[in-house]
């Protein structure tokens, strides 16, 4: 085989394995988000009995109760603390979950990104393979950056109320500190801190800056004060 047809065989051969590969990721990147929007869902109802049962503590204990009544066929009082503990536990493992797989998706975004950028110097002067990356950026700016900021920060800081009022709600329903509230008061540091470094990482660019922009306004805030 000439040198020049081979050159040309390995550079189609490494193409396709490049589009292979991108096929694969996208598909990957897909099944992360179905998994993403599913958690999210399963958190909202999480967080809308965990936050009524702080006022209607009988009522979504019947609900609960008659749900694993009729599902597992086991009977559990109504009156029972088990609920408040399960729905603690539900929001931990979940809300961790939900956490993880939005990292995921945000790095593999980054690398779609990159994927697309190879691909398509193969078709310069085209929109070919930018599906995901420029074209949906440039179409949707507003669109996109709102529904990010969802995802990161709006959801993020209304688990951080909805446990906060609730822990507030269980300490002052409780007439005395004890065991009863260890698995509730775990469970709100291992939620809490959880999300608080959820919203560092994914927002440790804008705290780096804001930081930075912050101590450069105090220096010069110094510097300009007589001495």
């Amino acid at each position: 085989m000439p040198q020049s047809s081979a050159g040309r065989y390995l550079d189609e051969a490494k193409f396709n394995n490049l589009c292979s590969h991108y096929k694969d990721t996208y598909e990957n990147h897909l099944s992360s988000i179905k998994q993403r929007d599913a958690l999210f869902y399963a958190l909202l109802v999480i967080l809308a009995l965990f936050s009524l049962q702080v006022t209607s503590t009988e009522l979504v204990n019947s609900a609960l109760s008659g749900y694993i009544n009729k599902q597992l066929e086991i009977s559990i009082d109504k009156n029972s603390n088990l609920f408040g503990t399960l729905l603690w536990l539900l929001l931990f493992g979940f809300s961790s979950r939900y956490y993880q797989t939005v990292i995921q998706i945000e790095r593999q975004c980054d690398y779609i990104h990159h994927l697309e950028e190879l691909i398509s110097r193969k078709y310069p002067g085209t929109r070919a393979f930018t599906r995901e990356g420029k074209s949906y950026l440039d179409e949707y700016p507003l669109f996109s950056n709102w529904v990010w900021l969802l995802y990161t920060l709006a959801f993020p800081l209304i688990v951080l109320l909805c446990i906060g009022i609730r822990i507030h709600g269980e300490l002052e329903n409780s007439e005395t500190l004890g065991p009863s509230l260890v698995p509730g008061f775990v469970s709100y540091l291992l939620v809490g801190i959880s999300t608080v470094l959820y919203l560092g990482k994914l927002h440790s660019s804008w705290l780096r800056k804001l930081l930075t922009r912050q101590s450069t306004r105090t220096l010069r805030d110094k510097a300009a004060q007589p001495r």
